[in-house]
């Protein structure tokens, strides 16, 4: 199992110990082991022991695992950067080629909707990698960031939606000088094949989409752009007619075709 999914799966067990802790709390209440009745089917000593080792030693076998997570991945990554320094090659074209087909998630922005990344950099279906930090650089170029990145791993980038709402999960082919990591691509060019879009609304998470809606967002600065999500029939009533779109009229808009997850 690859080291970024196994993350996710573990953040996703996490993020149920509060319910896990609820029902022991309701449990042990119907049991009466918060009474001082002596005929409780749950002792009221037990039920303290109970949650002390819940309370207690859970979170802190949590922390552990945290910290040997974080130090595996720690490792990893200065692998990584060590590995960099392995790109000396006399020419490009002695370079180890491996076909990059990837997954990455983006917004939609703009009165005219356009691809976005999470750094704000707009780009096309099919496109070029530029640098803003250095007019200079071809990305991708070792020891920047410039070019476009994608993961290996489809779920890798599927767990990125739920820290990153408003996004939309791409299918994309990177060509050009790449650089190929454990986890995934960083390279000169890019075509997005596919958009999966959701099944439910990004307003109410509960009925099925409809259409694409924009809403002026703010940023760091009082920075604002627009930005497309997609909603349900009742969640896009109240937006403006002209702020709408239909999913079919994106499409065409983009130059993508889209798949429902």
């Amino acid at each position: 199992m690859a080291r970024g999914t196994m993350n996710h799966r573990f953040i996703r067990i996490l993020r149920l110990y509060p319910l896990a802790l609820a029902l022991l709390l309701g449990v042990a209440y119907l049991l009466g082991g918060f009474s001082n009745r002596p005929d409780a089917v749950l002792p009221k000593n037990v039920t303290y022991t109970m949650l002390t080792i819940f309370m207690a030693v859970v979170p802190l076998a949590f922390m552990a695992a945290f910290l040997v997570i974080g130090n595996s991945s720690d490792r990893k990554f200065l692998q990584n950067l060590r590995g960099q320094d392995g790109f000396d090659y006399g020419s490009a074209f002695d370079l180890p080629s491996e076909e990059m087909h990837g997954f990455k998630i983006a917004q939609i922005r703009g009165k005219v909707p356009t691809l976005t990344g999470l750094t704000g950099d707009p780009y096309k279906a099919d496109d070029s990698a530029k640098c803003e930090l250095n007019p200079e650089h071809v990305p991708p170029v070792k020891g920047c960031q410039c070019g476009f990145h994608a993961f290996k791993d489809r779920d890798e980038a599927a767990f990125e939606l739920t820290l990153h709402p408003k996004t939309f999960l791409l299918d994309v082919d990177l060509f050009g000088l790449g650089f190929v990591y454990s986890r995934g691509y960083r390279a000169e060019s890019q075509v997005v094949n596919q958009l999966s879009l959701p099944k439910r609304c990004m307003n109410c998470k509960v009925l099925p989409v409809s259409r694409f809606i924009s809403r002026y967002q703010f940023g760091p600065e009082y920075e604002g752009w627009w930005q497309w999500e997609v909603r349900c029939v009742i969640c896009s009533s109240v937006t403006p007619t002209k702020n709408r779109m239909e999913i079919a009229d994106m499409q065409r808009a983009l130059g993508i075709s889209f798949l429902k997850d």
